[in-house]
């Protein structure tokens, strides 16, 4: 096997190629960002393989049926396989590929340490004000309505993983966003996670006030 710094340029490669048919809330920055995030709450919480969290952080949204139509576990074990990298820590890897996403739901699952470290990056990256923008880009990239007044919500929010069928973007931050803060895995993420739930909140003050022309 390579050396990890080695294995991790190789896929940083291959994830920066993968990732050029992805709109940019989804793509090679948004993927650093999930990275160091890991990384950070790893150090933070002081367990997991930091080697498998930053594989799982690099390669989580391969194959996302959002925008890409092949097999992500079979992409991740072709190239670690050619990397020689251990079966154990592919697996892990193919876990966290497979399990990290929202719309999964919260199964029943028994969540890695590495699992928990790098779902908690994503779904952070999904709040506050990079979230407030992937959204919106998202949104735009999708064709959805800023905001559809006609539409109702469910309050509170329900734990349904909908999210794909939101009516417009506001809607996908009752949908989703404003759910996540609930559904963080580690401490580290739930502090992290207050704070960017809370910047959201405010921004829908203020989107509702300019909308309704209300003071």
């Amino acid at each position: 096997m390579k050396n990890e710094q080695e294995i991790i340029n190789k896929v940083s490669d291959f994830v920066k190629e993968a990732m050029q048919e992805y709109d940019t809330g989804h793509g090679w920055s948004h993927i650093e960002r999930v990275v160091r995030l890991a990384l950070h709450i790893h150090g933070s919480e002081g367990k997991g393989d930091r080697f498998v969290v930053e594989l799982g952080a690099l390669m989580h949204d391969i194959g996302d049926h959002k925008f890409a139509s092949h097999d992500g576990p079979a992409e991740i074990r072709r190239l670690l396989g050619s990397l020689g990298v251990d079966m154990s820590v592919t697996e892990e890897v193919v876990n966290i590929n497979e399990n990290i996403s929202f719309s999964k739901g919260e199964n029943r699952i028994i969540k890695s340490d590495e699992l928990q470290i790098v779902q908690d990056a994503d779904r952070l990256d999904a709040m506050g004000a990079i979230g407030i923008a992937r959204a919106f880009n998202y949104g735009g990239f999708k064709g959805r309505e800023i905001y559809d007044p006609r539409a109702g919500y469910i309050t509170p929010p329900s734990h349904s993983h909908n999210s794909r069928n939101s009516v417009s973007t506001v809607h996908h931050f009752y949908d989703k966003l404003l759910v996540l803060r609930d559904l963080m895995n580690t401490p580290t993420g739930r502090k992290l996670a207050d704070e960017r739930h809370d910047f959201m909140v405010r921004y829908l003050d203020q989107f509702f006030r300019e909308w309704n022309h209300s003071e």
